[in-house]
């Protein structure tokens, strides 16, 4: 078995020319270039003004952005007398509905996780898990109660 130390002649010989050739000669890195959204990557090279898109971003989201349109559009193709007989307009149909059915499935789900975790604050042995159980309960049974004609739904 060889020791280090009669190894390190030989490796400080070479340790030079590795290092030169395995190692950048230049780091560097630009800070904030750009940013990505899921799937989505907002950089200078495909927006002339990535910030302005962030900032959109920050008040709605793609998604929300896309199903505003898709529900206008949806609302003038339906209007068109041969909407249900032309490709394109029926296509916009279909479209809303699987956008639809995905939102109602999506909701179904979180019901489903508000009822497990109502469940679970409601059966801890914590104090202040059993309180915040109650006040859940209190907010949801004003949401349910009915309201007065005309009274507008409370914002979300």
């Amino acid at each position: 078995m060889t020791d280090r130390a009669s190894l390190e002649p030989w490796t400080s010989f070479w340790r030079p020319w590795i290092a030169a050739s395995l190692a950048p000669q230049q780091l560097w890195q630009s800070i904030n270039s750009g940013w990505s959204f899921g799937n989505v990557i907002v950089n200078e090279n495909n927006s002339s003004a990535p910030q302005t898109e962030q900032a959109i971003l920050a008040e709605d989201s793609y998604g929300r952005q896309i199903g505003k349109l898709l529900d206008a559009v949806d609302a003038l193709v339906k209007r068109q007398p041969d909407w249900d007989r032309t490709e394109a307009y029926s296509e916009v149909a279909e479209l809303k509905g699987r956008v639809d059915g995905v939102k109602h499935a999506m909701a179904l789900k979180r019901i489903d996780q508000l009822r497990r975790d109502l469940d679970m604050l409601r059966d801890s042995a914590d104090a202040a898990d059993r309180t915040q159980y109650e006040a859940s309960m209190a907010a949801l049974r004003g949401l349910l109660s009915p309201s007065p004609p005309g009274t507008p739904k409370p914002p979300r």
